[in-house]
């Protein structure tokens, strides 16, 4: 199938105005998550994010460490890959873009965990900082900025760093506190030979919002962080979703869902 015609149909703005049915119907025939564009940079946009104060209670109290959790991670096994990564040592995790609170829950009660620091925009972080006070969860911290962090083992971009604008000025950020280990869930890489660093793609099954963001490409990203001294020690497709690049056939051949750990030298 030539995709040419639906790329460039789901990639105008007019669909914002679709009724959620047609967008169901589309995401339903064709399975189509994302879609290429002609921008270098993504706009302004913001991923939707629909968590509220009391939804985030209701999490904290229906919390059962027995069950599997009621919101999704991209990274299913979380509390097993840190085990694997600090057995019984204290150490202090970073959660970039965490919006739910049964994630915090289900590391803190299987992991020793000394400081669990949530970074996300500042709705998100006013939530937690209710969360906290309300249930005294004295190892959360609810922040604004990374640039006070200190002694941070690891960083956890669970499909989140694609979706920063000028992702590289927040990665040096994360390279100055130095953690141990940065660790990302669900991203997208490319391994094309291709001049660009990264392409700027439009997210369609989660219209009417008009949300943009990176694929990257592999190897341009690896060495990027080896000159800030980190090398990759995990490298493998991501068990969460399935994701369709069948419409990006004519663009880029080799195109992965991953997720990727790397570690400082």
């Amino acid at each position: 199938m030539d995709y040419s015609f639906l790329n460039n149909f789901l990639s105008k703005r007019f669909t914002q105005y679709f009724p959620k049915t047609i967008n169901r119907k589309l995401l339903r025939r064709y399975g189509i998550f994302f879609v290429p564009t002609n921008l270098k940079i993504i706009p302004k946009s913001f991923y939707p994010i629909s968590t509220s104060f009391e939804e985030q209670i209701q999490l904290a109290e229906n919390y059962n460490p027995k069950k599997k959790l009621t919101k999704f991670n991209t990274k299913l096994d979380m509390d097993v890959f840190l085990y694997n990564l600090f057995k019984k040592k204290n150490f202090n995790y970073l959660d970039v873009g965490g919006d739910n609170i049964d994630l915090y829950l289900k590391l803190n009660n299987k992991l020793n965990i000394n400081k669990y620091f949530i970074y996300n925009f500042k709705n998100v972080i006013n939530i937690f900082k209710k969360i906290k006070k309300k249930f005294n969860f004295k190892n959360l911290y609810p922040i604004l900025s990374v640039d006070k962090c200190n002694s941070i083992d690891l960083v956890y971009f669970g499909s989140s760093i694609q979706y920063f604008r000028n992702y590289k000025i927040f990665l040096n950020k994360i390279f100055n506190i130095q953690p141990k280990y940065i660790f990302f869930s669900g991203t997208t890489f490319y391994e094309d030979i291709l001049d660009n660093e990264k392409i700027v793609v439009k997210q369609t099954n989660i219209f009417p919002h008009h949300v943009y963001l990176y694929f990257f490409n592999l190897n341009n990203f690896i060495n990027y962080f080896k000159k800030s001294n980190y090398k990759v020690v995990i490298y493998r497709r991501n068990k969460f979703a399935k994701v369709n690049y069948r419409n990006f056939n004519k663009i880029l051949k080799n195109i992965k869902y991953l997720d990727i750990l790397f570690v400082k030298n």
